[in-house]
């Protein structure tokens, strides 16, 4: 076998462990995968199901963090955006110091710094042309097995009561979001294809199109609200951003590095405005199995971010310590998530955690690139948009999660490519 042939194989095979991976931490295949076991809890309780949870998901993501130092360069380690995002994973990092549990806050930060960098290797390691395609394969893969557990009827593949589909996942809330990046995954195989030449090119082309029926189809049988409102906002977004982006580069060209955070932060605003209308007048009271808002669940959480405002309760503690409950049960009940990501962080390490954060989006966003290039940004905004708008609905900014590791990736190749240019000509 030749040398160049050997460097193919290993390209190939990265390329393989990367969509399987990503596919992983969409959370549904492991649950799956440790199902039967946990059937065994009465006669083997040890070791438990999240500590077998979490072991895999280290053992998926450390092949990630050896090949990110490989190919780290001088140039990614002074790069602003990502000492930004190292300054919050270690502010979070040290918030175990302070812990109100620390025992729990230790593995969530272990698994918050393994999928971070998983992030930054999939954000140095392959152009958005290429990522776009190992988004949608992994993706497809969970849409295809869901497809197939719902026609087979396997265990809670759909729900007995209303028929809603579920798929691998045992959520429906969990299915929608992998479903909704398959969409735009599928749209940014398309955009950024270039030209159609070949009968390659539009197989592939062919196939993206038809990802996007299945997943719009996926989305409407799952019935879940949260991501067809975010993936609305997201669009709608789109169109001020470039229609804004537009202006500026005709009337204003020094402003232009400005738009995406002037519609970024007006989007914050809508999506605040939104979430506070639909949660107004509703609440969550306790022994409520199921609810319709997270309004109850907000005014917990915020009751708690008072409590400590600067350094937090630490990573992921907050909900896991029963003195947080003490003074707030009437705002809901006692479950460990907090159905907001943004209150995750503030919870977790304060409003240093909130300022790294922010600093972190804010100098992703910021770019320096004239004319933009509307097809390389138009897929990369909407899954951030996507991303944070989804967000303020689930517990998406943890470790070992997909959307995680998708804004860190995203948000880095957003204003720039961080890939070394001997890397983007790799095909996939």
């Amino acid at each position: 076998m030749s040398r160049w042939s050997v460097s193919q194989v290993l390209h190939a095979s990265e390329v393989v462990y990367v969509i399987l991976a990503l596919f992983a931490l969409t959370q549904g295949p492991v649950y799956r995968l440790w199902s039967e076991s946990s059937t065994y809890l009465g006669t083997a309780p040890r070791p438990s199901m999240p500590h077998v949870y979490f072991a895999t998901f280290v053992a998926i993501q450390l092949p990630a963090l050896v090949l990110l130092f490989r190919r780290l360069t001088t140039r990614n380690l002074f790069d602003r955006r990502i000492q930004m995002l190292s300054a919050f994973v270690l502010w979070m990092t040290l918030s175990v110091v302070w812990s109100s549990f620390a025992r729990h806050s230790l593995p969530e930060v272990v698994s918050l710094v393994l999928t971070t960098s998983f992030g930054v290797y999939v954000a140095t390691s392959y152009c958005p042309k290429q990522f776009f395609r190992i988004v949608l394969a992994a993706m497809s893969i969970g849409i295809c097995l869901s497809l197939f557990a719902i026609q087979q009827g396997w265990d809670a593949a759909v729900n007995l009561e209303t028929g809603y589909w579920i798929g691998i996942y045992y959520n429906r809330n969990s299915l929608a979001p992998v479903a909704a990046v398959a969409l735009l995954a599928a749209l940014g195989v398309i955009l950024l294809q270039g030209r159609w030449r070949g009968p390659l090119s539009a197989s592939l082309v062919g196939l993206a199109g038809l990802i996007v029926v299945v997943a719009l189809f996926m989305l409407w049988k799952a019935e879940s609200r949260t991501s067809p409102l975010a993936l609305s906002l997201s669009f709608a977004s789109l169109l001020l951003w470039l229609l804004l982006q537009r202006l500026a580069e005709k009337f204003a060209p020094t402003a232009a590095s400005r738009v995406s955070v002037v519609v970024l932060s007006f989007t914050a605003v809508i999506v605040f405005l939104v979430v506070r209308t639909l949660s107004r007048g509703s609440s969550v009271t306790p022994g409520t199995a199921t609810f319709n808002s997270r309004g109850g669940l907000w005014s917990q959480n915020w009751a708690g971010i008072l409590e400590k405002p600067w350094f937090g309760w630490g990573w992921m503690a907050a909900r896991r310590t029963p003195t947080f409950f003490s003074d707030k049960w009437w705002y809901g009940f006692a479950t460990e998530w907090s159905h907001n990501g943004y209150h995750d962080i503030l919870l977790g390490g304060g409003a240093v955690a909130g300022f790294l954060f922010l600093g972190f989006i804010l100098s992703a966003v910021w770019h320096d690139e004239r004319p933009i290039n509307v097809g390389r940004f138009t897929p990369i905004y909407l899954v951030i948009v996507f991303i944070m708008t989804a967000a303020t609905q689930e517990a998406f900014f943890v470790g070992t999660h997909f959307m995680w590791a998708l804004l860190v990736a995203m948000l880095l190749q957003f204003s720039g490519n961080l890939v070394n240019q001997k890397d983007t000509s790799k095909g996939t």
